[in-house]
């Protein structure tokens, strides 16, 4: 994840933080129709699971003031899962050697397959009184059908692959995941920015 932060803000301050509305944009020549109801229940996902990461810390606020924190965000290149070409994929013998190089083949991450979910995220933070931007980030998730944490030992490389081989079924779970970890990487930085 990229992220720039004003140095000179005291984030003690912020003990507020209100949630923008989700805007979403749909990777550009995306072949891939997105259903609308999706998209609601995505944003509904995301909107929640940073809510619940967040409230522990802050307080979620629907207005702007002093000590408060506003959070602006778009969901980028948003892509769902091809779920009949990563069934196909799948049930060819041998299919996976094929496609586990796949990734790095067209300059995307190893273990990932051209059929793949993915979506980015840009989010700006601003002193709800004053407007002034504070912090901005930027990350991007693309789904690994073949991912492998060899550092876990060998039954958490299992488990790793089971799971991402099972998420490459599902056409937005690749989504939900990023937000999760984008929900927890958020709270986890504002509890360390607070304390200084």
């Amino acid at each position: 994840m990229l992220c720039w932060r004003d140095s000179g803000v005291n984030w003690k301050q912020y003990t507020k933080v209100m949630l923008e509305r989700i805007q979403v944009y749909i990777k550009p020549g995306s072949q891939h129709a997105v259903d609308p109801s999706d998209l609601k229940m995505l944003i509904d996902y995301f909107h929640a699971d940073l809510a619940k990461a967040i409230q522990p810390e802050a307080q979620i606020v629907t207005a702007p003031g002093p000590g408060v924190l506003r959070v602006r965000i778009g969901l980028t290149n948003l892509v769902p899962t091809n779920t009949l070409a990563s069934l196909a994929g799948t049930a060819a013998p041998y299919g996976f050697v094929a496609e586990i190089g796949s990734g790095a083949a067209t300059g995307r991450p190893v273990g990932s397959t051209p059929y793949l979910g993915q979506t980015g995220m840009e989010v700006q933070f601003r002193d709800g009184a004053s407007g002034q931007i504070v912090a901005e980030c930027a990350d991007t998730e693309i789904g690994l059908k073949y991912a492998a944490d060899m550092n876990a030992g060998a039954a958490g490389a299992a488990e790793s692959w089971v799971s991402g081989y099972m998420d490459s079924f599902s056409q937005w779970t690749y989504a939900k995941n990023a937000f999760d970890k984008w929900s927890a990487d958020f709270a986890r930085r504002l509890v360390a920015l607070r304390a200084g």
